[in-house]
């Protein structure tokens, strides 16, 4: 079975995606994440597959005004 888990915002919102990603995926599963394109290496490094959510939120995450 695929899933398409779908997240935008910091490494809080992310992470529990990426942990009900790691386990279905070890369950069989194909796992798709998709988010903001500033998360594609991580989301990757996990060995879970990635789209591209816009907006791109790495300009705004550095950006201290914006947090």
């Amino acid at each position: 079975m695929n899933y398409l888990l779908t997240t935008l915002g910091s490494l809080g919102d992310l992470h529990p995606y990426i942990a009900v990603g790691i386990g279905l995926r070890k369950r069989g599963h194909t796992v798709t994440i998709a988010t903001s394109e500033v998360y594609r290496a991580k989301v990757e490094g996990e060995g879970l597959q990635f789209h591209p959510l816009r907006p791109d939120l790495g300009s705004l995450i550095d950006n201290p005004g914006v947090l």
